[in-house]
């Protein structure tokens, strides 16, 4: 029999077996005795096995053979390993031609082409991958804040705007009220600026008033018109209105209409014509210059001697106005005194011309009525300042 036994290097090639000559005996067919014969060469009975677990024999290692070459058992391909990332240097260049941008992408991003190619290459991790940032993303901030800007000055523009055209409106509609209530004045207001200052000339005190006012057209628009304030080569030219509420013509008109300037008015408890008392007008401080904001040029004596007087026409009796002080004080009831004891007016008289801004030519007498301006002060350190321009009511034919 061939040599059966399992290679060791695993495989299951049968080597060629040995034979040798044995010489068999000869039988004779007819007489089968023979068979019961044991020829000595045969094989000794084998005795059973124990039984238990088969014990597997070790086989011995063979020499190989130097005449037959060893074939080697084909080997299955192993997957290969990932290789730790590594910075790949790639030289300089510049691309050029169409494949411009594929080259310049190839340069930034090495791993692409390797995985185009089918080669296995290791994953670099998401961190590593070069990541463009959106120009979109980064216009929006921006856009939201041109928009903004854009909005804010169109709306301040438009707030401008109005402003200014409310300013033109008012002016204008008292210009016109002017021009169909007075008498004897070519031109209503003489200043083309508001606040502005005429040439130096010589200021004359009149004896009468140098305007008339048509007391029934006035009332016909308006019963609350109780006088007319006129400051010559300014632009003080208004009605004054007095009704029981004094925030009532804050923000109205002569006409009663809503109106940012307002209008000048009366205090509600001031009458004219008491001697021993204080007639106080309030007006608005506007910032083109009308309604009372020119009697804050009287901080300078040299406007003072050119408008020393104003003139108060009402439908009883005309007066001229006498300007004896200007004072910044403090919005409260002590600076506002309604009625004088015969003491205290002449004390209070001596008290406002004191602190005045200008030094008054005019007498300073207790026999008139005293009469009080008073608007809105931005200039002082006080909590709620008022700006005070005083004058005594000379009455005049």
């Amino acid at each position: 029999m061939g040599d059966n036994r399992v290679q060791p290097n695993g495989g299951d090639r049968r080597q060629p077996s040995r034979r040798r000559e044995v010489e068999m005996p000869e039988y004779d067919w007819e007489d089968m005795d023979w068979l019961e014969e044991t020829p000595s060469d045969a094989a000794p009975p084998q005795e059973p096995r124990p039984q238990g677990p088969v014990q597997q024999e070790t086989p011995r290692p063979r020499a190989p053979r130097q005449s037959a070459p060893q074939t080697r058992a084909p080997q299955h391909p192993q997957p290969r390993q990932a290789a730790p990332r590594q910075q790949r240097a790639y030289p300089p260049q510049q691309p050029v031609g169409r494949q411009a941008p594929r080259q310049a992408q190839a340069q930034a991003e090495p791993w692409r082409d390797d995985r185009r190619a089918g080669r296995a290459v290791a994953v670099e991790p998401d961190d590593y991958r070069p990541r463009r940032r959106s120009g979109r993303k980064q216009s929006v901030p921006l856009i939201i804040l041109v928009v903004i800007l854009v909005g804010g000055v169109l709306f301040a523009g438009g707030k401008l705007g109005s402003i200014l055209l409310n300013y033109h409106r008012d002016r204008s509609a008292y210009n016109d009220l002017a021009n169909e209530a007075l008498a004897g004045l070519a031109e209503p207001n003489a200043t083309s600026e508001p606040g502005a200052t005429p040439e130096p000339e010589e200021t004359q005190v009149q004896s009468e008033v140098p305007i008339s006012v048509d007391w029934d057209y006035l009332h016909s628009i308006n019963t609350d018109i109780v006088g007319w304030l006129y400051c010559p080569n300014t632009i003080i030219n208004y009605p004054v209105m007095q009704t029981t509420d004094n925030d009532y013509y804050l923000h109205r008109s002569y006409d009663r209409q809503p109106n940012t300037a307002g209008a000048l008015f009366a205090d509600y408890n001031a009458a004219i014509g008491v001697t021993y008392s204080n007639f106080i007008v309030y007006g608005h401080n506007m910032k083109d210059g009308s309604m009372f904001a020119t009697i804050y040029n009287y901080v300078d004596q040299e406007f003072y001697n050119q408008h020393p007087i104003m003139y108060l026409l009402t439908p009883t009796q005309n007066y001229r106005v006498d300007l004896i002080a200007a004072h910044i004080v403090e919005s409260t009831l002590d600076n506002y005194p309604g009625y004088f004891q015969e003491g205290e007016y002449q004390d209070y008289l001596n008290m406002i011309t004191a602190s005045s801004f200008f030094r008054t030519s005019a007498s300073v007498s207790t026999d008139c009525q005293l009469i009080t301006m008073s608007t809105c002060d931005y200039s002082s350190n006080y909590r709620d300042p008022r700006f005070l321009l005083h004058g005594l009511l000379v009455p005049v034919v």
